[in-house]
This record gives C-alpha cells, structure tokens and sequence, in this order.
C-alpha cells in the first residue's frame, strides 16, 4: 500500500526526506535510510489516492517544495496543488499553498535544484489510444517566483523526443560539472509491467541557455 514517488536530500546531515502517494505522507530518514519520523501532513489528505505527492525538492535556503500530480480540478490542464514548508515538514513549520502551472496536460513526476537556484521540473502525460505510451518534458521555474496563493509559472525548455526510447520517466536528479553545465540524470519506472522500461537518460545541458 506504499508507493514512494520522491526523494530528496540535506547535503550538511545526509539526511533524507521521502514523499509517498498512496498515503499523502512525508518521511524524515537518517542517512542510513533508519526511519526518524513520519506525518501525513492535513493540507496533502485531499489529494487523493493515485493522484497525491509525486515530486519533492529541499531547495538549498531550507524550504521545501512538494507538488500534486493530479490537476487542481477536473477540467484543469495544468495546475496541480502545491505546498511551500519554509522548513522540515517534519517539524513545526509555516505551510502554504500555491499553484503550480505548468504546461497543459502534463503532469510533474520529479523535481532538482539547479546551481544558480532555479528548479527543473521532469513533467509526464499519458498518450492514448492504445496501445498507450508516454509523452515527456523538462520545465523551468523560479523558487523566487513563489507569491502567496498566486500561480507558480513554469515553462517547457526541453522534450523528451528524439532517437532515443521514451518511457515513463519519474526520477530527475541534476548534477553540477566544473565548466558551467550540469548533468542531469532522468530515470523511468517499468511498474513491472511487460509494456514499460526502466530507462536512465544522461543530458548535459547549459543552465545559461534556459
């Protein structure tokens, strides 16, 4: 009954903070991954059963940032619900609630700080008619950007579309290099089933040019 679909992490204590969609809760671990504390925040109990918390940052001033993976509504296109702690869910702190409004019909599976303290947003959408697969892309959007109860904007900077195999991507991790660029790392979930893989994308991509 426990599906975890984000992590993230402190670099100072290795600590690490889990986000799990069937249940709408957060969990703290230890670097060992030793359970510390779970709570099932009020402001997540609405989000449903398969449509809860699927992406998770610690941005590097400490807040935390989580977004829903179903639409705000059902005839909406592109807000999901999100929450903005300005410390450890975990512990007592301020909580509010914004929108995040990404592109239509897309919705946000994973999320990574960039160096200069944007953040890429890993977005997905089911294609139908059978036999179903995935569409997938990269957005942008600027912690600084966050007002009160306002829409939190974010925009497509890149597609997963080209020669190589696209899959249900759900992990996005960024990693800086000495030069400027970063590395960012996509991974995909096969849900053990016979139709989906699990693939790893390697990206180098320029933070200047976004």
């Amino acid at each position: 009954d426990y599906d975890a679909e984000a992590v993230t992490r402190d670099p100072a204590t290795g600590r690490l903070w889990l986000a799990w969609e069937t249940t709408n809760a957060i969990t703290r671990h230890a670097p060992d991954m030793t359970l510390e504390r779970e709570a099932r925040p009020a402001a997540m109990q609405g989000w449903g059963i398969n449509a809860g918390p699927e992406a998770m940052v610690r941005l590097r001033d400490g807040r935390f940032i989580v977004l829903r993976e179903g639409f705000t509504q059902w005839h909406d296109s592109h807000r999901h619900r999100a929450l903005v702690y300005s410390g450890d869910p975990l512990k007592p702190a301020r909580v509010s609630e914004v929108r995040f409004a990404g592109p239509a019909r897309f919705s946000p599976t994973d999320m990574a700080q960039l160096p200069d303290g944007r953040v890429l947003v890993l977005m997905r959408r089911l294609v139908w008619p059978l036999p179903y697969r995935f569409a997938g892309l990269i957005a942008l959007a600027d912690p600084q950007a966050i007002r009160g109860h306002a829409d939190w904007p974010a925009h497509a900077v890149a597609r997963l579309s080209s020669n190589l195999p696209v899959d249900n991507f759900e992990g996005l991790a960024i990693e800086p290099r000495s030069d400027g660029r970063v590395t960012v790392w996509l991974i995909s979930d096969d849900n053990n089933a016979v139709s989906q893989r699990t693939l790893l994308w390697k990206l180098s991509v320029d933070p200047r040019n976004l």
